[in-house]
């Protein structure tokens, strides 16, 4: 991330390009782009002025769900409205001439720093093992992005430290937990789905069980 974030001067801009790369038929406005992306609102504004001065944004009105909080007069009320609303955002432009060298540079090249991500989760508890798959191994038949399992885990630092990667990688991550116990059993019971992930390409970036040998 750091060394392409040095080529477009700009570690957001990174984000969201990967964002409307990887999600090319959805649009966003400049709310849904602070949230995913994880950067803030002036930021995103500067972002995408440059990216649609440079015609990688096209402009796109669409209609949005609005989830509608009680005000104080009817605190009583726990119930959450949706509210349909037309608003203005962006969307990646179908016509832009170099999206397919960028997408190969920002998707189908490396999405992080994978020797980094035993540090990234070191601080969520006992990590004893840490696989990729999916999107990590560009195997998009898979349907699970990563494995985690560990003991006396943190799940609000592993929650957080898994929408940070969701951020940098502009696309929401499908992963599972495990228990070094629950684990183990789901192993030894040939599990369809730990299968799913150890039959086919996948990364070890931890293995401290010592299970997954090649």
């Amino acid at each position: 991330m750091e060394k392409i974030a040095k080529i477009f001067d700009s570690s957001a801009r990174v984000k969201i390009m990967r964002l409307f790369l990887f999600n090319d038929k959805t649009p966003y406005d400049v709310h849904d782009i602070v949230e995913k992306s994880h950067v803030s609102d002036a930021t995103a504004r500067r972002e995408i002025k440059i990216l649609s001065d440079a015609s990688f944004l096209k402009k796109k009105s669409f209609t949005k769900s609005l989830i509608i909080k009680p005000t104080k007069k009817n605190a009583k009320s726990k119930k959450k409205t949706i509210k349909k609303k037309k608003v203005n955002g962006w969307m990646l432009n179908d016509k832009f001439p170099l999206a397919k060298p960028f997408r190969e540079l920002l998707i189908e090249g490396d999405l992080v720093g994978t020797k980094t991500l035993h540090k990234r989760f070191a601080p969520t508890g006992k990590i004893k093992m840490l696989v990729l798959s999916g999107i990590f191994v560009k195997d998009t038949q898979r349907s699970t992005d990563m494995i985690l399992v560990g003991d006396k885990l943190d799940m609000k630092k592993v929650e957080r430290t898994m929408r940070n990667l969701e951020a940098e990688i502009g696309k929401e991550l499908r992963y599972s937990i495990f228990t070094t116990e629950e684990f183990q059993y789901r192993l030894s019971m040939y599990d369809q789905h730990l299968l799913d992930i150890f039959d086919y390409p996948h990364e070890k970036v931890v293995d401290k069980m010592g299970l997954l040998e090649s």
